[in-house]
């Protein structure tokens, strides 16, 4: 017939994201990890520079912290068969950077030392990213 509209095509149903496996999700969580943790140990160096002694335990254990997390982005990266171990230590020294960058919570409602906050939650998303690893 000449006057029947042609039928729209079926609209496709979108295909949901497929689920990263556990070793992205640890990359992209150290990637995101070592990013704040950089800012975190500019902050530490700042005010250490200032005089204040506060950030000392903070800072010794960021730069830990970005030391293992390099290696362990390298070594997972590169699907070492010595990942796992570097893994167990990174969550570890995550768990050590986190507990340091929570000494200054009670300045993160006055907007101070926020790169501490982020480095922290970076870390405690990390940590949880380093045990999905190690639990597959």
């Amino acid at each position: 017939r000449a006057d029947a509209q042609p039928k729209p095509a079926p609209k496709p149903t979108p295909k949901p994201e497929p689920k990263p496996d556990a070793r992205t999700a640890l990359l992209a969580a150290l990637s995101h990890c070592l990013t704040k943790a950089q800012a975190c140990q500019a902050h530490c160096d700042s005010q250490l520079a200032t005089g204040n002694k506060e950030f000392a335990r903070c800072a010794a254990a960021v730069a830990e912290t970005l030391a293992i997390g390099w290696a362990t982005q390298t070594l997972v990266g590169r699907k070492s068969a010595r990942a796992k171990k570097l893994v167990e230590v990174c969550a570890a020294s995550c768990k050590e950077c986190s507990a340091a960058c929570l000494e200054h919570k009670e300045h993160w409602v006055h907007g101070m030392h926020l790169e501490c906050k982020e480095c922290m939650e970076s870390c405690d998303a990390c940590i949880k990213a380093c045990s999905a690893f190690l639990a597959a």
